[in-house]
């Protein structure tokens, strides 16, 4: 089946009877979607909202949210979280909270109701807002039009349609992320493909949830975390894998293929500029390759620039990614431009501490950052292998420390040696794999206990 275009889903989308999504045992058809999504919109209109602020657990509900406000003409405001704090300081910016969580102050709640939704929309004018941390921790609002997403959902389904076609979908990756919303609920829906209204954290609850040969949309912050689970039945393993947000560990690529049952289809992008390349993990060194219609180059300064056809106007947009591009189109991806500091009158690659770090045998996983002071030093934060937990008890984290910076100096400059360490089970990532500086940071904070 050939994707919808999502501007047209009103009148032209899957038949009424179609499954969009399910909630355990019970399915929710195109016609009650459509209903629902035009009482939500009745609702805002009665409202005279201009600005609504999107926060709902469930996906359906979101995406009920999601095309009320589109249809109303309203901008959508994707908050990255539903934390009072973050709810606050949008209070001022939004006139509007739409949200399927019970007990906040003002929301307008959704739930089901008869509505006509009946009406395509203009896609160029239809606005939604996403916010990111971006490179320097600080709170980013990325804008991009439907019509943009829609373009990226028609190259995605250029490579994958033929593969994918009637595969129900299941995600451990949050709804407001453009990765989720494009993979778990955009897509879907421009395929005629159902989506679980639940976002899953645990494997378990996502293995049972998970009709067979589903697409599961899931992020390393998850494929890191499938041990102790057996390989999956033939029968009852996924059609497809994807991951995105963070470069995944051949490790951890490796694992989820053995106990999944399918490879990793890896998805790279940013939020500016959606899903830009992928790769399959059959092997570690595996090139990136563009989506159609992605024209890709190189700054002066090695960082990948990108003329996509679904970006506003087509423009080229600059990332931090440096690359190294292959004579076949493909290209690899050498760690991030804004990832080099200057410690000791040194430039220092963060991505190359990390890369030695994680060579080590005492060391499973591992992030570095700089800790800002009268005199700038690197810190590390190291998940240690069974080995490094072995040394770690006997040595004590001081000594473990001083044995890993040894190690370290056989490739590494003497400014490039980690001063401070945190030796942690895990180390901690937000629910796309991305690793913020600043939750790293505190665990070197006065009071915090590292082993």
């Amino acid at each position: 089946m050939t994707a919808a275009v999502l501007s047209a889903l009103a009148v032209a989308g899957p038949p009424d009877d179609r499954a969009v999504a399910w909630r355990g045992d019970s399915v929710l058809t195109w016609a009650r979607f459509r209903a629902d999504v035009g009482f939500a919109a009745a609702g805002l209109a009665a409202r005279g909202c201009r600005r609504g602020a999107l926060v709902c657990r469930d996906s359906y509900w979101f995406a009920v949210g999601l095309f009320a406000l589109l249809a109303e003409g309203v901008s959508a405001v994707l908050p990255p979280n539903a934390q009072p704090g973050t709810l606050g300081a949008l209070a001022g910016d939004c006139d509007t909270l739409v949200t399927d969580i019970a007990g906040l102050p003002g929301a307008m709640a959704l739930e089901h109701g008869e509505g006509e939704w009946r009406t395509p929309l203009a896609a160029a004018a239809c606005r939604l807002e996403f916010h990111t941390s971006g490179s320097t921790g600080r709170p980013k609002r990325i804008f991009r039009t439907l019509a943009e997403l829609e373009g990226e959902v028609a190259a995605l389904d250029r490579v994958w349609g033929t593969m994918v076609e009637g595969a129900p979908v299941v995600a451990t990756v949050p709804h407001h992320h453009v990765y989720g919303l494009v993979f778990k609920l955009l897509w879907p829906l421009a395929s005629g493909r159902p989506f679980a209204c639940r976002v899953h954290d645990l494997w378990e609850g996502l293995l049972a949830d998970s009709p067979p040969d589903a697409v599961v949309v899931s992020s390393p912050a998850h494929l890191t975390r499938l041990g102790g689970l057996g390989p999956l039945r033939p029968e009852t393993r996924p059609r497809m894998l994807l991951s995105a947000g963070a470069p995944l560990p051949a490790e951890a690529a490796a694992e989820a293929w053995r106990v999944l049952g399918v490879p990793v289809d890896e998805v790279y992008g940013s939020t500016e500029t959606g899903a830009l390349a992928t790769r399959r993990r059959e092997e570690a060194a595996s090139p990136w390759i563009p989506l159609p219609g992605n024209r890709i180059g190189r700054t002066g300064d090695g960082r990948l620039v990108v003329r996509s056809p679904y970006v506003a106007d087509g423009n080229a947009v600059e990332l931090a990614d440096r690359v190294e591009i292959g004579a076949d189109g493909g290209f690899h991806l050498l760690g991030r431009a804004d990832r080099v500091a200057k410690i000791e009158g040194k430039r220092i690659g963060l991505d190359e501490v990390e890369r030695a770090l994680g060579a080590l045998p005492q060391v499973a996983d591992a992030a570095v950052i700089v800790l800002a002071g009268e005199r700038d030093v690197l810190a590390a934060v190291v998940a240690p292998t069974p080995l490094g937990r072995a040394e770690l008890a006997h040595m004590g984290a001081f000594r473990f420390g001083r044995h890993l910076r040894r190690a370290l100096a056989a490739t590494q400059e003497p400014a490039g040696l980690p001063r401070r360490w945190r030796f942690v089970d895990a180390v901690p990532a937000g629910s796309m794999g991305k690793r913020p500086a600043s939750v790293l940071a505190a665990l070197f904070a006065e009071d915090a206990h590292g082993r």
